[in-house]
């Protein structure tokens, strides 16, 4: 009975065997010759077809595999599982075979498994492979052609310490990695960087080497940590030839990068950006190359920090030379942009731009409107990078400007004409007189958690005290004692007293909004407002517009950026509407807060006026108004002349008349 069941097992793994012969061919994306370090010993694995050999395995044959589900790739390539028959031995192997990048392969396997104990199934002899086995790399020999961008691109200086020799942070400024590509070369320059290990005399173990990395591309794990490979070109020995690099994406530090890098030939033995034998920090940083003296001057009134409204989470600052945004794109990091000044002529600056750690540098173009009230208005040209112009500088500033500054490359889409302004907003603003003063109730339409609501700072909503307000309303105000405010008021104690004052003397705004500027557009009025208590954004643009003497519509945008799509009468989000609000004014007697309503035709005009019935008297016309008065004074004194004498019948007065 037993020698019938081994009869059986050999029959059955012939079959097995005839028909891996006929169908078993491995993928071609795994074919190839592979350098690897398997438990201590350096192999040299030749992949073709039909096999597998190295000095290890000596000649083994491909029986069967199974495609891991879920693992293909954009270009087809997928992970296997792998049986192959030692034929030296006369035993099984499973190999669990991951595909990385075209230049390295990763893998798990079984020991060498007998016909004697072998169930003749791929799932239970890969069953075998323990789940926290050591995982090895092969990396191939005649390394194919990758693009950098993938492993680095930019300029970095790093510091760095070792695990050999003594350790110690090394931290010198002249430790660089530069990683820069030309945009659709075909030169090796995209298939390089160097790294550049300054040496620092305190720390024993620091080393002074120029090593060019060829790269051999780049993978991610299932608990989110980045590989990379690359290749020393400078190292005769494979051993010290190929590298393995480790980092993450979500690492909290100040826009800075940590990476561990291997001595060797293997990636075992990196688990996190903080455990391996040589640490980096990684912390971007221009080029001497991208040092650029300026060569004009911006206007003086621009200089401060800005908002921009072109930008998320943007931060600009502004002297006479440079403009530099700092960008946040995440919690930890943020990108920053430098524009240096070149060349002007009328309101359009020509200015090169850098960004720290990144290679490029592009020429554009700002074109400034006259900074009016808090905002500064722009447009901003397409990028042309600084390498299509050749030849002298002052041929080359010329060309530049002529190509960057023309009017039709602030146009992004070639058949759209319009030209948007963007704007930068002084942070924190200046306050300006609001374009509309008086007292007004309103109404809100929109979301209902966008609407404003009654604040109270205190524990309980009634009694706020101790009144009898008989009658409550809505109420929106901007007086000439703060008229650089905008108060609102959700729930106003409206009841008076005997007198016509209001009892409510001890009433709280719930919103303060200060006017940071406003501007006509498109027959369109925008007004910019700051409140540091809105949980959204602080600035916050709106559009409004008055349609009789006593009622005014203002739509409020759902972040500080104006769109040409609002209108002051709408309240749909796509619109870009978060709020819209209709006023009706409402001053009572004693207010002492007078309406009155600028559309912004001339935001550039001094905010000191005379308004008289919806005429603006500037300050050269006082002339005129006081030859005005002067009349009105006369004429009231002649009449109350004329009146007396009628009254009293004297001489002196009938002298007076005829005078």
């Amino acid at each position: 009975m037993k020698f019938g069941n081994h009869v059986l097992l050999v029959v059955i793994l012939a079959s097995l065997c005839r028909s891996a012969d006929a169908v078993c061919r491995i993928p071609d994306h795994f074919l190839g010759d592979y350098y690897s370090i398997d438990h201590g010993i350096e192999l040299r694995t030749l992949i073709n077809e039909k096999s597998m050999t190295n000095e290890a395995l000596h000649t083994t044959n491909c029986e069967q595999y199974e495609v891991i589900n879920g693992t293909e790739d954009a270009q087809g390539r997928y992970d296997i599982k792998l049986i192959v028959h030692n034929e030296d031995a006369d035993c099984y192997h499973c190999f669990q075979m991951h595909h990385r990048t075209v230049n390295v392969v990763q893998y798990l396997q079984t020991s060498c498994i007998s016909r004697r104990t072998i169930v003749a199934d791929l799932k239970s002899l890969c069953a075998q492979i323990h789940p926290h086995a050591d995982i090895y790399t092969m990396f191939r020999i005649a390394v194919k052609t990758v693009n950098c961008r993938g492993t680095f691109e930019g300029t970095y200086q790093f510091t760095y310490e070792t695990d050999f020799g003594g350790g110690g942070i090394c931290d010198n400024p002249n430790s660089i990695i530069s990683a820069c590509q030309e945009p659709g070369s075909v030169y090796v320059d995209n298939q390089v960087f160097r790294m550049r290990f300054a040496k620092c005399v305190e720390v024993p173990s620091s080393l002074d080497r120029d090593i060019r990395f060829q790269c051999m591309g780049s993978w991610n794990d299932d608990r989110g940590n980045i590989y990379s490979a690359m290749a020393d070109i400078g190292r005769d020995q494979y051993r010290e030839r190929f590298r393995c690099m480790l980092t993450r994406r979500d690492q909290e530090l100040d826009n800075s990068l940590r990476f561990a890098l291997s001595r060797w030939a293997s990636c075992s033995s990196l688990k996190t950006p903080y455990e391996g034998p040589i640490r980096l920090l990684l912390k971007p940083v221009l080029s001497g190359l991208q040092f650029v003296a300026p060569t004009c001057l911006l206007p003086m009134n621009f200089t401060g920090s800005w908002y921009t409204s072109g930008e998320y989470d943007t931060n600009v600052t502004i002297n006479r030379t440079h403009l530099y945004f700092k960008t946040g794109y995440s919690m930890y990091a943020y990108r920053e942009t430098i524009f240096t000044c070149i060349m002007h002529r009328d309101q359009r600056y020509l200015v090169q731009v850098v960004t720290v750690g990144r290679c490029e540098m592009d020429y554009m173009c700002f074109h400034f409107l006259p900074r009016h009230q808090s905002i500064i208005r722009w447009r901003l040209s397409k990028p042309i990078s600084t390498n299509v112009f050749r030849g002298s500088i002052e041929e080359n500033l010329e060309r530049a400007f002529r190509q960057v500054c023309t009017w039709s490359s602030f146009r992004y889409e070639g058949q759209k004409t319009d030209w948007i302004y963007r704007y930068f907003l002084l942070n924190p603003p200046t306050p300006f007189p609001c374009p509309i003063q008086g007292r007004y109730s309103f109404t809100q339409h929109g979301l209902p958690e966008e609407w404003y609501y009654t604040r109270v700072r205190g524990i309980t909503e009634r009694p706020r005290h101790n009144i009898d307000c008989k009658q409550y309303t809505s109420e929106l105000k901007s007086c000439p004692n703060n008229p650089t405010k905008i108060f609102i008021d959700v729930e106003y104690c409206a009841t008076l007293d005997h007198t016509g004052k209001p009892i409510g003397e001890y009433e709280i705004a719930d919103r303060e909004m200060i006017c940071a500027g406003y501007w006509q557009e498109d027959m369109k009025s925008y007004l910019i407002t700051y409140d540091d208590e809105d949980p959204m954004s602080s600035f916050r643009c709106w559009v409004y517009e008055r349609s009789d003497w006593r009622k005014i519509g203002m739509m409020r945008s759902s972040s500080p950026l104006c769109s040409p799509v609002q209108t002051a009468w709408t309240d749909k989000s796509e619109e870009w509407a978060s709020l819209q609000l209709q006023l009706t004014e409402s001053e009572r007697l004693f207010d002492s807060c007078p309406q009155n309503y600028d559309p912004g035709t001339d935001p550039w005009a001094k905010p000191t006026k005379i308004r008289v019935l919806g005429t603006t008297f500037h300050s050269a016309n006082w002339p005129l108004l006081a030859y005005l008065l002067a009349a009105c004074v006369t004429a009231i004194v002649a009449t109350t002349l004329c009146c007396v004498c009628n009254r009293f019948k004297s001489v002196i007065c009938g002298t007076a008349a005829k005078a």
